[in-house]
């Protein structure tokens, strides 16, 4: 799955020099109740709140091996103390797969986002807008709970998909070109959408299909688009 390569290079041409880098080692943080909710009195700040700008995606890549580590430019959780703009980068790599199951694995690893979120934190996230706002709890803030154990706890949890082979979290919180960024990320959304129009042979004629541009973009979705005619 080579797919979201070129994407990911886009990535780190537009990240800063200045950033810190953790290498992975076990995290403190317990994974949180599903079904916990954390109050806006018990809460700290939002990352990505007050219409801050937020942009937050999951790319897969077959061919990149990442370092398991977290990295961080800008502020990390002690040093916030109101809501700030906020961005979060999941890489992963994985496992080479089957075209015909690309689709539905990307949408699988894509949802952990969803549904894991450690102790002392609350997220809310929205795929149509690619928002993903963590609130920060007062009690992590007291705790001395820093991104490097957010970002560990969640190189664990993708580690136990049996797909995955090597993560990179990457967290910013002060970003000067949130809106390359978000742009580099609506292309990797409408990416997958456009995978899955080609898998379900939804479109055949590619003049009329609103997704052309994403095609032409990326190397290899004609090819998938001819084979699957």
């Amino acid at each position: 799955m080579t797919l979201y390569d070129g994407f990911i290079n886009q990535i780190f041409g537009l990240l800063p020099q200045n950033g810190k880098t953790f290498q992975y080692e076990k995290s403190p943080l317990k994974e949180g109740d599903k079904n916990s909710v954390l109050l806006l009195r018990d809460t700290a700040y939002e990352l990505g709140g007050s219409q801050k700008p937020c942009v937050s995606t999951t790319i897969v890549s077959s061919s990149f091996e990442f370092d398991n580590s977290v990295r961080l430019f800008g502020k990390d959780l002690s040093e916030i103390h109101e809501d700030c703009p906020f961005a979060k980068i999941v890489l992963l790599q994985i496992e080479d797969i089957d075209e015909e199951e690309a689709f539905d694995k990307i949408k699988e690893l894509e949802k952990i986002r969803y549904i894991f979120c450690p102790e002392g934190f609350m997220t809310r996230a929205s795929a149509l807008s690619l928002r993903e706002q963590i609130r920060v709890g007062k009690k992590a803030i007291r705790d001395g709970v820093s991104f490097k154990d957010y970002g560990n706890a969640l190189i664990e949890r993708y580690s136990q998909h049996p797909l995955v082979k090597s993560v990179s979290i990457i967290f910013l919180t002060e970003f000067s070109r949130f809106d390359s960024l978000l742009l580099i990320c609506d292309k990797i959304k409408n990416t997958t959408s456009a995978l899955n129009h080609i898998l379900d042979n939804l479109l055949f004629d590619c003049a009329s299909c609103n997704l052309k541009s994403i095609c032409d973009e990326v190397e290899g979705m004609k090819e998938l688009h001819m084979k699957k005619r």
